[in-house]
């Protein structure tokens, strides 16, 4: 396990950066942090052979891709079947991410669909029929408008 020994402030500060925009150039980020784009370009290349950085991602809009409904599926699954439940639903399209919990469910997944009969097929056909799955529990994310 690598502990936060190895990294400094302006390690942590590039991180908060690129945690906001994974994209930020080099010549931004030193705006920023007080170092060379090389001696930034070589912090970010430790941080990911360190593990601290796992990927670079983009956030999608995904009403703007005709995705208007998100919904957040709990689903309580049997103990013996939850690794081999964790490994199908990460294989659904409509599953923008799963979180194993501990409490009330075992899984938390984002479910992203075009609309309202495309999430009900999907929870009839394909959720509610995986093996392991002992319940479902959805709850609507309400769009904050900008």
């Amino acid at each position: 396990m690598v502990t936060t020994d190895k990294i400094d402030d302006n390690d942590r500060k590039i991180i908060k950066i690129l945690s906001s925009n994974a994209r930020t150039s080099l010549r931004d980020i030193k705006k920023k942090v007080d170092l060379s784009p090389s001696s930034i370009r070589n912090r970010m290349e430790r941080l990911v052979s360190l593990g601290f950085i796992k990927r670079y991602t983009v956030d999608v809009d995904y009403r703007k891709l005709g995705y208007d409904i998100q919904v957040i599926a709990l689903i309580t699954s049997k103990p013996s079947e939850s690794d081999a439940l964790c490994k199908a639903l990460s294989k659904f399209d409509e599953i923008t991410e799963v979180l194993r919990t501990s409490g009330p469910a075992n899984f938390i997944c984002m479910v992203r669909v075009q609309n309202i009969s495309e999430l009900t097929k999907f929870i009839t056909c394909d959720l509610e029929k995986l093996n392991g799955v002992e319940r479902i529990e959805t709850m609507f994310v309400l769009p904050h408008e900008e």
